[in-house]
C-alpha cells in the first residue's frame, strides 16, 4: 500500500506512473485511482520451479527471474522518458536499467528505495532457510545499484547506518524518510466492544521462525498457564516448520483451543483485528527496517510489545509509544505481557502517545512536504 499512498501524495504536483507486475487486479486498482499503470510480466513458468528439486538450482532460478524482471522494467522505461525513476532494492529491480544507462550518459535521476536489502537480511536466516531464496549474485547486484544511483532512501536511521557500513555508501547519499501510514484507515474506534470476554493478544505477520513466532508461543504458554482468560490470535501466512512445532507445544499443554491461526487477512479487515485486541506483539528475530505492523497498531491506539531490532525502536519512539524487549528472550517477553495484563504500566497513557506519535511522524499529512521536497531536490 505504500506505493499507492506515495503516488496519491505526489500526483497533484507531478506527472507520475507506476511499473509493476502485470496483474489484472493491479491494473484495475490503479486505473480506478487515475494513476497510470504499466504492467510487466517476467515470472518464470511454474514448471521451472517444480523441476528444480535441488535448492542450489532454485537459487539460480530465483536469480534468473530477478534478472528477467529487471530487464522487463528497463524495457518499459525506454518507452517513456522521465526525470526521476525510483526502484525498490528488492530483487535489484533497477540493475538492468542502471547497467544500460551509466550515470555519465543519463539525465534521468535514479533513486533506490531501500526496504531491507538481501545483503543485510540474509545474515538473519539459517543456511537451511536461505536455500531456495538466496539468488546468485544478488548482493553484487544490490551493491552495483546502490553505487550507480543518485540517491537512496531508507525508512529508518538504523537502516541508513547499516547501508553505510555494508555497502560503504556516503552519508549524504542516503535520506531517511519514514514509510506512510494511512491514519484514517488505521485509527482508534470510538465504540467499545460489547460483552468482551478475556484478554486478546494479536500477532500480525508471516508465521515463521524468523518472525519470532516460536518465542511468542513459548511466552504465551507460560502466561496462559497462569491466567486462563488470555488468548492468542495469529494473522498471517504459515511458512516453514514453525506452525507444526508451535501447534505441538500448544497441544502438549492443552492450550491449542486458546490460539487461533487466521492465515492471510485482507488489508481492509486489519483495523478490526487491531480494535478487538488488548495487546499487539511483534516479536521479530529478523531485521526490520520499519515495521508496518507496529505502526498500524500504534495508529489504532493499541499498546505494542516489539523486538528491539533494526528500525523498530524508532517506530515506537524508543519505548515511549510502545514497549521493547530483547529478540528471542522468552522470559522477558512473558514479564512484559504480564505487566500489561496486570495493569502495572499505564496502558491508556502509552496508547494515547502511540496514536499521537504516528500522526506526527508517519501520517500522510506529516510526510507530504518531506517527500515532495526530496523529489524536487533531485531536479535542481
Amino acid at each position: 500500500m505504500h506505493n499507492y499512498y506515495l503516488l496519491e501524495l505526489l500526483k497533484d504536483g507531478m506527472d507520475i506512473s507506476l511499473i509493476s507486475s502485470q496483474i489484472e487486479q493491479n491494473k484495475a486498482y490503479y486505473s480506478f485511482k487515475h494513476i497510470p499503470f504499466n504492467g510487466i510480466s517476467a515470472d518464470l513458468p511454474l514448471v521451472s520451479w517444480r523441476l528444480a528439486k535441488n535448492k542450489f538450482l532454485r537459487n539460480g532460478l530465483r536469480s534468473l527471474q530477478d534478472w528477467r524482471i529487471s530487464l522487463a522494467i528497463a524495457k518499459s522505461i525506454k518507452s517513456q522518458p522521465v526525470d526521476v525513476i525510483e526502484f525498490m532494492d528488492i530483487h535489484s529491480e533497477g540493475y538492468a536499467y542502471l547497467r544500460e544507462n551509466p550515470r555519465k550518459n543519463r539525465k534521468t535521476k535514479v533513486i533506490i528505495r531501500s526496504h531491507t536489502p538481501w545483503g543485510l537480511l540474509r545474515s538473519y536466516y539459517s543456511n537451511k532457510e536461505r536455500q531456495g531464496v538466496d539468488g546468485w549474485w544478488s548482493v553484487n547486484r544490490e551493491n552495483y545499484c546502490f553505487k550507480a544511483c543518485e540517491a537512496v532512501t531508507t525508512p529508518s536511521q538504523d537502516l541508513k547506518n547499516k547501508l553505510i557500513k555494508i555497502y560503504n555508501l556516503p552519508d549524504e547519499k542516503i535520506t531517511v524518510i519514514p514509510n506512510i501510514i494511512d491514519t484514517n484507515h488505521f485509527k482508534p474506534y470510538k465504540d467499545e466492544i460489547k460483552n468482551k470476554i478475556g484478554f486478546k493478544i494479536l500477532h500480525v505477520g508471516r508465521f515463521e521462525r524468523s518472525k519470532g513466532v516460536e518465542t511468542l508461543t513459548k511466552a504465551f504458554i507460560k502466561i496462559a498457564k497462569k491466567y486462563h482468560d488470555i488468548a492468542l490470535i495469529n494473522v498471517g501466512k504459515l511458512r516453514g516448520s514453525s506452525a507444526s512445532i508451535c501447534r505441538s507445544w500448544l497441544e502438549k499443554e492443552n492450550l491449542l483451543d486458546r490460539v487461533s491461526f487466521m492465515d492471510f487477512i485482507d488489508y481492509e479487515q486489519l483495523p478490526q483485528y487491531y480494535h478487538e485486541s488488548d495487546l499487539v506483539i511483534v516479536p521479530s528475530e529478523i531485521y526490520e527496517s520499519f515495521s508496518y505492523t507496529v505502526a498500524q497498531a500504534l495508529s489504532c491506539g493499541k499498546i505494542v510489545i516489539a523486538s528491539k531490532i533494526g528500525g523498530i525502536p524508532e517506530t515506537v519512539d524508543f519505548g515511549k509509544a510502545g514497549i521493547l524487549f530483547t529478540p528471542g528472550h522468552v522470559e522477558e517477553l512473558e514479564k512484559k505481557i504480564e505487566s500489561i495484563y496486570l495493569k502495572k504500566v499505564n496502558v491508556p497513557e502509552i496508547e494515547v502517545h502511540a496514536r499521537n506519535h504516528v500522526m506526527e511522524k508517519f501520517s500522510i499529512q506529516a510526510l507530504k512536504g518531506e517527500y515532495i521536497q526530496f523529489y524536487q531536490s533531485l531536479l535542481i
